[in-house]
């Protein structure tokens, strides 16, 4: 329909009108065959496939995303299903906005309220209902929004689950500098907003035994959680905090205690022309906020803490990534960089940067209110309790931390690298939730990256790191070399080597190809089993073996 749609729109006159209608859609589909000899699941084919179109023009927008995942991604077999997750119909007029289907939004940061979608986590929390935005001035803007979070295909073809509950939220944004008129205050912006989620669910009794007799928890219809934001931009600084709260929200992520929530996030920037440094602070105690209280991994999360690591993109640098801890932490990070002006000592010819980062993440401090519930967080008698006391200012165990160094510079027209170091610790205890003999992995990575421009069509890219530590695995070795032919095709080759123990390779030869809209890629080889993270939400991923093609297409 939508194909249709489009063909018949774009044959009409072009020139602007309000009124007239354009459509598109894109199409993307992520197969893998696997080659596994003890292969035991039903297809040895998967894959995930997603079909997307709009038809809109200046007042209305009709969306609609149909997708088919019958025998889904290794890994993700939880997102099981075929449907139309995702159907919305748009209308705005003037300073009016109203949505009917399936949003996604986000409350400032998204520490109150963040529906997204992210496809490599299999993560898409949309919200199935009603969406309201009023913008009357250009100082403050009205958003109201109620309805169901998506589980995956739990609803089936019904527009709503039955069984589970629903939420409602509002939030206003204002711009003080607006309000007082353009150039009052030149140079400087002060804006903020205020924000308000109402969860709605009648959850399944839950029993506990207090003295031979068994009793029923009290538990919560409505869980109420409030925001308040203020971002100052003054010149070469910019400031941002936010403070969240939440009533008593028993789950099974906390145990079912009736504690509050709450969490606190301030960061800073400053930046010039070769230089800026970045700051920010959080801490988080008992804010996993989910649309159910019996869920899990990452599904019907309301909320979204920012993560305060860096999010590494080299493969060993994320070899053991950090995973947010909404039950409660403390997180520092801090970033400099610094740009060596060209045709002086450090700069050399063509400049030289560097990037100097540390993250550092620690538990807060628990006091709990029965001390052998410390070594057992899952004691049934903690139920029905406030769990546990804390102080602001008290930390507890060290999670995580990273100090990175990376120097980036060019050499020649044809020749530029880059060099990195970095430092880490990581709590496998707490992350992952076993030890496996060792509590925490400690690990220095070294990383090399060269660009080479052989000439006006065809790059040449390598990478070699190495990654030392005596915990786990020991030893990795990476490397890899990646030639592009500019603009259609880029073919790599790529091997992960643990030499430390296993000694085994994870080998990936991959072949792409990019024409107008039209994106190919095929890849054979192995991936290792571990976490993949996205913005602080992670994954928990199978080894796999075979072939893997991916096909993106945009009209």
């Amino acid at each position: 329909i939508f194909l249709t749609l489009a063909l018949s729109i774009s044959a009409k006159e072009k020139e602007y009108k309000p009124h007239r209608l354009k459509a598109s859609f894109s199409f993307q589909t992520d197969i893998h065959l696997t080659t596994e000899k003890n292969f035991t699941g039903k297809s040895r084919l998967m894959g995930n496939s997603y079909l997307t179109g709009t038809v809109r023009n200046d007042f209305f927008e009709l969306g609609a995303r149909f997708e088919e995942m019958s025998y889904p991604l290794p890994g993700r077999e939880i997102e099981k299903g075929l449907g139309v997750p995702n159907l919305y119909l748009k209308g705005k007029y003037k300073w009016a906005e109203i949505t009917v289907g399936d949003v996604y939004e986000q409350f400032g940061s998204g520490m109150l309220l963040r529906a997204y979608e992210d496809r490599n986590l299999g993560l898409d929390n949309a919200i199935r209902g009603g969406r309201i935005v009023l913008n009357p001035a250009d100082f403050i803007t009205f958003k109201f929004l109620a309805g169901q979070q998506r589980n995956h295909f739990d609803r089936h073809w019904k527009v709503f689950n039955p069984n589970r509950g629903s939420l409602q939220a509002a939030d206003v944004e204002f711009n003080i500098n607006n309000l007082f008129g353009k150039g009052k205050y030149a140079g400087a912006l002060l804006s903020g907003g205020l924000s308000l989620v109402h969860k709605y669910e009648i959850s399944a009794p839950l029993t506990k035994m207090i003295n031979g007799r068994r009793y029923r928890l009290n538990q919560p219809i409505t869980v109420n959680a409030f925001a308040g934001r203020l971002r100052l931009r003054a010149g070469n600084w910019d400031i941002n905090t936010e403070y969240a709260y939440k009533t008593q929200d028993p789950n099974a992520g906390n145990n079912y205690i009736f504690r509050h929530g709450s969490a606190l996030m301030l960061t800073a920037t400053y930046a010039r022309r070769g230089i800026s440094i970045i700051a920010g602070a959080r801490r988080s105690d008992n804010f996993d906020f989910r649309s159910s209280s019996t869920a899990s991994l990452n599904d019907l999360r309301i909320n979204h803490l920012l993560p305060f690591t860096q999010q590494q993109t080299y493969t060993l640098a994320a070899l053991y990534p950090y995973a947010t801890q909404p039950g409660g932490e403390w997180a520092f990070q801090g970033e400099f960089r610094y740009l060596f002006n060209k045709k002086t000592f450090w700069g050399g010819r063509y400049g030289t940067n560097i990037k100097i980062s540390a993250s550092y993440v620690r538990g807060i401090k628990k006091q709990w209110l029965d001390a052998t519930w410390e070594n057992n967080p899952q004691h049934p008698d903690m139920r029905g309790t406030d769990g546990y006391k804390s102080g602001f200012f008290d930390m507890g165990a060290r999670y995580f931390h990273d100090i990175d160094v990376e120097i980036s510079k060019k050499i020649s027209p044809s020749y530029s690298f880059t060099f990195v170091y970095m430092n880490q610790s990581y709590n496998r205890k707490v992350i992952e939730g076993h030890a496996d003999g060792d509590e925490y992995i400690f690990s220095n990575i070294f990383i090399y990256e060269g660009k080479h421009k052989l000439s006006k069509k065809v790059a040449l890219r390598t990478e070699v790191q190495y990654l030392y530590t005596p915990q786990a695995d020991k030893d990795w070795l990476f490397g890899l070399i990646e030639c592009s032919f500019i603009p259609h095709f880029i073919f790599s080759l790529s091997d992960c080597w643990n030499s430390g123990i296993t000694g085994e390779h994870y080998y990936m030869l991959s072949a792409a190809g990019l024409f107008g809209n039209h994106r190919l890629q095929l890849s054979y080889g192995r991936t290792r089993r571990g976490i993949d993270c996205s913005g602080g939400v992670c994954r928990l991923m199978p080894a796999t073996k075979g072939l893997y093609l991916s096909y993106n297409v945009l009209f």
